[in-house]
């Protein structure tokens, strides 16, 4: 029998710290063998270091197996010679079957031809760690859950509706592709792995309701690197992916879009934004803060209005405490989630709208219609005409930003 696990070798002999100190977990594969001729039982234990294996001898040689933490999966085997002890880690279910087998070799309850097999079966360690995994066809599922491993994962066009809990599971997950397929939401937990890349192409989630985007966020907001929505009918962009602060690339293509958040100016990192193919009115005025190095806004629907004649108010509300507590906790980028504040308070902060100083605001603010060339804060810009002028929908959060926006020089750009 072969048990995949992780496993720390310690010697009785040594002292207790250069044990602790030198000493680390690593994958392995535990087997438990039989000679073929003989009655000898034996743990073969392969690293990838020690492909060859290292035999220890099993009956009137192991002096006690430890299982106080066995539903954890982890138990420790001490042997008398080499006094060595193996402080194994594996999947609660498969290290159970391993020491029950175990057990009964002790107890001589093993049939003559159960367990018959020697060193040359077992597979080598670095095959049975698989980092990567490409399923694009339902009967290359792992019928056993997906290995520990797994830093990459695709499973594409399979006509998947939902998200497997197993992929939670994976903690070294870094890129999760589930492209062409039929998944409607994704749950909260996702944001509590560490991914760099997200591919949700080609599925549904223009059927996910407003709280069912709360997976954006979490450690999500320190890892992820590049998201892509395309082709998934969106007829929003949800405002939590403003919390995405490393997020580099940002692909939106072909759904039915008619704004974008206005605190696209968090995304400090953003340099990719692809928003090709949908049908956007208006840009948020936030946008002047960010700085791309490809911007595409093909096939939408902007419309060159002619400037207006606009009045600078004389006045301006006093802020509620709310409102002064949500721009503070939003200028500090603090962390908010229903676990620490009541939901109502988290959609309230998730739905602020952004000045063009790049601070929030919640109902205090002043709101006007403008224009913006666009090609000032790109470095390629791929549009269906030869203006890069778009409407902008600009929100102010007090009088001095307004005034210093108003009273600019060649603050609009003429279109006739």
């Amino acid at each position: 029998m072969k048990l995949v696990c992780s496993v720390r070798v310690g010697n009785r002999l040594l002292p207790t710290l250069a044990l602790s100190s030198k000493q680390k977990y690593a994958q392995s594969t535990l087997a438990l063998c039989k000679h073929p001729n003989t009655e000898d039982y034996c743990i073969i234990l392969f690293t990838s270091q020690n492909k060859n294996g290292t035999k220890y001898g099993v009956r009137g040689n192991i002096s006690q197996i430890l299982t106080r933490f066995i539903n954890d999966g982890k138990a420790t085997i001490q042997f008398k010679a080499p006094p060595h002890d193996l402080f194994v880690q594996s999947e609660v279910i498969q290290l159970k079957s391993f020491l029950h087998l175990l057990k009964r070799v002790l107890e001589n309850k093993i049939g003559p031809k159960e367990l018959t097999c020697s060193s040359l079966s077992v597979t080598a360690v670095k095959d049975i760690a698989p980092k990567k995994l490409v399923i694009r066809n339902r009967s290359e599922y792992p019928a056993r859950g997906f290995p520990r491993t797994l830093e990459s994962l695709h499973i594409n066009d399979i006509q998947r509706c939902s998200l497997d809990r197993g992929i939670l599971h994976l903690t070294k997950l870094k890129i999760l592709d589930l492209s062409q397929n039929c998944i409607e939401f994704i749950p909260e937990e996702l944001n509590q792995l560490h991914l760099n890349e997200i591919n949700l192409s080609s599925n549904c989630l223009n059927k996910s309701k407003p709280r069912q985007w709360a997976w954006l966020g979490g450690n999500l907001s320190k890892t992820l690197t590049s998201l892509n929505l395309e082709s998934n009918n969106l007829k929003y962009l949800p405002d939590q992916i403003v919390k995405l602060y490393n997020l580099i690339t940002l692909n939106v293509n072909q759904n039915e879009l008619r704004f974008l958040p206005h605190g696209i100016c968090n995304l400090r990192k953003l340099r990719t934004l692809i928003a090709s193919n949908n049908r956007l009115l208006v840009l948020p005025g936030s946008i002047k803060r960010c700085r791309f190095k490809l911007l595409s806004f093909f096939n939408n629907n902007f419309e060159a209005k002619k400037r207006e004649k606009i009045t600078p108010p004389t006045q301006f509300s006093v802020l509620s405490l709310k409102e002064c507590a949500g721009r503070r906790v939003l200028e500090r980028r603090l962390f908010y989630s229903k676990e620490i504040i009541p939901q109502t308070l988290v959609a309230y902060l998730d739905y602020a709208k952004y000045c063009e100083c790049g601070k929030p605001c919640f109902e205090g603010f002043i709101r006007i219609p403008g224009h913006f060339s666009v090609s000032t804060i790109t470095e390629d810009l791929v549009m269906s005409t030869n203006s890069s002028v778009l409407p902008l929908d600009c929100y102010f959060c007090s009088l001095r930003c307004f005034r210093a926006w108003y009273y600019a020089p060649r603050r609009v750009p003429v279109i006739r």
